[in-house]
């Protein structure tokens, strides 16, 4: 009997390992838009490139796996790893790790992620943490014809009905970003400041504001936050109204499960791993 109950503590002790992965610091990049610094605009977690320490952008509206910094040809093989998860993707020569590129949803649509933004950390695991969830909520994840991955749709609610939009890591210091200039209008409350920001490589000129109108994504709703508005045209084969950023969920913990197809945003810890930041 003795050695039967060890046998099955050691079992739990196996499965619960599993399922509860590391946890990882996220370094926040820093923007400033006028007089004004916005300290969480870009999430950097973690990476090894070769074996090398890096950091890297953490960007759910990408759809590729990896996107190096810059345009230099890419002429070689790298690995990467994040939370004992590797690829192998091309890149250049040469790589400044202090932002080695951005990393997409084709690089973790097989486990799910965590961002514990209220702790500034994240975690990956290959498990498919809520499949079981009956609070969480489900997301279309809409692939392109020719590219890797996809982008995460999510419903949210806006005063006039029920709309869809894009969930964006990427665009960390926004609440809502509208894509058609109308709404931006209707939802701003002042005039704005404009800025140029990069969007898929390029600099596009944006326009910030903040807005006060009631905002339902999820569980949470927002009644005021960082509205933004830029002019390159985003069209990913859905109608979409905009992109739901980082802004307005700072003290959540996200996961999103991709072979679930679910996520989930909660003022609570959804896990408690390893030791907290400091």
């Amino acid at each position: 009997m003795k050695r039967r109950a060890c046998g099955c503590s050691l079992l739990l002790l196996t499965m619960l390992a599993h399922a509860e992965p590391a946890w990882q610091h996220i370094t926040w990049q820093s923007f400033r838009i006028g007089d004004q610094d916005f300290p969480r605009a870009a999430a950097l977690i973690p990476a090894r490139i070769d074996g090398a320490p890096c950091l890297v952008q953490l960007d759910t509206g990408a759809n590729a796996a990896f996107v190096p910094t810059g345009h230099h040809p890419r002429t070689r093989q790298i690995s990467i790893e994040i939370g004992g998860h590797t690829i192998t993707s091309t890149a250049p020569q040469i790589i400044e790790c202090g932002r080695a590129g951005t990393v997409g949803n084709a690089f973790f649509e097989h486990g799910s992620i965590v961002l514990d933004l209220k702790q500034d950390r994240f975690a990956y695991t290959d498990d498919a943490l809520l499949r079981e969830d009956s609070d969480a909520t489900d997301f279309t994840y809409v692939h392109q014809a020719g590219w890797d991955g996809g982008h995460i749709v999510i419903p949210i609610l806006l005063s006039d009905g029920p709309q869809a939009a894009m969930f964006d890591t990427g665009a960390a210091l926004f609440t809502f970003v509208p894509f058609q200039r109308s709404l931006y209008e209707a939802l701003r409350t002042d005039s704005g400041t404009a800025f140029s920001a990069p969007s898929f490589g390029q600099q596009t000129g944006c326009e910030i504001s903040r807005f006060t109108a009631t905002l339902r994504v999820g569980g949470t709703t927002f009644r005021d936050g960082v509205l933004g508005h830029c002019m390159r045209a985003v069209d990913i084969g859905t109608p979409l109204a905009g992109v739901i950023g980082l802004g307005g969920l700072g003290q959540h913990t996200i996961t999103i499960d991709y072979p679930s197809r679910k996520w989930k945003a909660n003022s609570g810890e959804f896990y408690q791993i390893g030791p907290r930041k400091r």
